[in-house]
């Protein structure tokens, strides 16, 4: 009997310790605070120590003998009925009526097996049989080391007191443990964490020769033109025997999104199920996912809300083991509207339009409804004004003309199919219209002379007068350049011309150059013709008289 016991216990130690303890190792809540540090992670978490099990163990903690209930197992008639009715193990208890039995089952299970991980959820899940159920340990403290007084069969247990307001903490796993007394306990933590970023797309700018074209942390845009938001949560492998996952009952996560005042949400496009390195996309439908959308229009910041309750059964409905890492990709369109932050002048300037994004995530896997968050990722989504004046004369304070009619074009050609089409704005301004009925409006100038274009894109633009006020002469068409360098937060415009000036002069007069030019040239040859005809005039007569 010592012999086999011997043998079931060296088994038992393969099949769970060997699992569950690597498992716990990689801590699979996946987050802390990017600035903790490892003497937080070793004083910040506490853990319990629940004798499941007596015995005695040798030295070598490989043979237990004299098996016997736990401590932590006052009533093992009800833990032997409960593990019986268990779904996934169950039926392997059948004939079991003692705490050897239960070990001469598990003695049998390889240290890969789904069943030896099966049971150290059913054992943790009946410690703690609801959220608020706190069984007391047999001793407690900190990673930096506790004490185990009693030899046995233990399941060690995070039992950190985290609060709601506390970031990228995370509960370890579970972990299953034969000692013997004294052991002394230390956890060796290699967290590992999901990330989230939301990035933007940008397009090619009117008028550009560069390519543009991609996802970025800030892209520009006009106000009006629909473009696409993403949303990227990367869930990491699990470490060392890859099953961390497999210790949660469901995995959920949660991504909370903030648009600005600025930016309206128009609608979602694909949620997606990716490996970790983003290929073999699959889709996540409908059915597997919550949309909570909350919009204002009245200049208040908008905000989405994606929940996708269990992620294990989506990557196992696209071919995929979550264990292995996963990438989860949310697309929506969105818009810039009247309330968007544009920016008008040379220089650095911050924009408002910010964004951002931040997502809940499964830390705790004995308790499902417990989440934790990452980190925010923000993106910025920037557009200009355009500032134009027109004049009479000169551009002399009070020579503002209005009534003056221009239009906006992408080529200097200046031909109908190269004009933008613009809209009026309630204020004054104009801003693009991107609706495909009709054609856009003709700019006038104002009383004070002004015409201006808000929220528009980086790029090269023309600008020409197609209709100058009654008895004046267009202007000569000018180009609009909006150059921009950017960063998340701020912009750049050095080198781009957002103000412009156009000045009118009157019909039906000629004016003369004041000096040199073909014009005096043209005036003293005709004089000198009529001078020299008048001569000749003046000789012909007198010869004619002389006669």
């Amino acid at each position: 009997m010592q012999i086999m016991m011997k043998k079931a216990i060296k088994k038992l130690l393969a099949a769970l310790l060997a699992v569950a303890m690597l498992c716990a190792m990689a801590i699979p809540a996946f987050a802390y605070n990017p600035g903790e540090t490892e003497e937080d992670l070793n004083t910040k978490h506490d853990y319990g120590a629940f004798q499941i099990f007596t015995g005695d163990v040798s030295d070598d903690n490989t043979t237990i003998s004299n098996v016997g209930w736990g401590e932590s197992i006052p009533n093992h008639e009800d833990f032997l009925e409960k593990l019986k009715e268990d779904l996934t193990i169950g039926n392997q208890f059948s004939n079991a009526k003692t705490a050897q039995d239960v070990l001469m089952v598990i003695s049998t299970w390889d240290d890969s097996d789904d069943d030896s991980i099966a049971f150290a959820r059913f054992v943790c899940k009946y410690l703690y049989p609801t959220a608020d159920a706190k069984p007391e340990p047999d001793d407690t403290g900190h990673t930096g080391g506790f004490e185990i007084r009693k030899p046995g069969y233990y399941l060690i247990v995070d039992i950190s007191p985290f609060h709601e307001d506390d970031f990228y903490h995370a509960y370890n796993s579970f972990l299953l443990k034969v000692t013997k007394a004294p052991y002394h306990v230390i956890i060796k933590h290699k967290v590992v964490k999901p990330t989230v970023e939301k990035e933007v797309y940008d397009n090619n700018d009117i008028g550009s020769t560069g390519d543009n074209v991609g996802w970025h942390s800030s892209a520009d845009h006009a106000i009006n033109e629909p473009f696409q938001f993403r949303l990227i949560a990367k869930l990491p492998a699990s470490k060392d025997n890859g099953r961390a996952y497999d210790y949660y009952d469901k995995y959920t996560v949660c991504f909370n999104d903030t648009l600005s005042a600025g930016i309206t949400f128009d609608n979602l496009d694909t949620v997606e199920i990716a490996n970790v390195d983003g290929s073999d996309s699959k889709e996540i439908t409908d059915t597997d996912y919550t949309l909570v959308k909350d919009l204002h229009e009245a200049g208040l910041p908008s905000s989405i809300k994606l929940s996708i309750d269990n992620v294990k059964t989506c990557a196992a409905a696209a071919g995929l083991n979550l264990n292995d890492g996963a990438t989860i990709t949310v697309t929506y369109t969105a818009h810039l509207n009247d309330n968007a932050t544009v920016n008008t002048a040379n220089g650095s300037n911050t924009t408002e339009n910010k964004n951002s994004v931040f997502l809940q995530y499964s830390n705790n896997p004995r308790i499902n409804t417990s989440l934790d968050k990452t980190p925010t990722s923000d993106v910025c989504v920037y557009t200009y004004q355009l500032n134009n004046t027109k004049y009479h004369d000169d551009d002399t304070p009070g020579n503002e003309l209005a009534g003056a009619g221009f239009r906006l074009y992408s080529n200097e050609a200046c031909h109908d199919e190269d004009e933008i089409k613009l809209k009026m704005n309630d204020d004054g301004t104009y801003s693009r219209d991107f609706s495909t009925e009709g054609k856009g409006v003709e700019m006038l100038s104002n009383k004070d002379g002004q015409f201006n274009v808000k929220g528009l894109d980086a790029g090269t633009y023309y600008l020409k007068e197609t209709n100058p006020p009654t008895g004046y002469i267009a202007c000569p068409m000018i180009t609009v350049t909006i150059k921009a360098n950017h960063t998340k937060d701020r912009v750049d415009l050095s080198g781009s011309n957002l103000s412009t000036t156009f000045v009118n002069k009157k019909a039906g007069g000629i004016t003369l150059p004041s000096t040199g030019g073909i014009g005096t040239t043209i005036f003293y040859v005709v004089g000198g013709g009529l001078m020299v005809a008048a001569i000749v005039l003046l000789v012909t007569k007198k010869r004619m008289e002389n006669k």
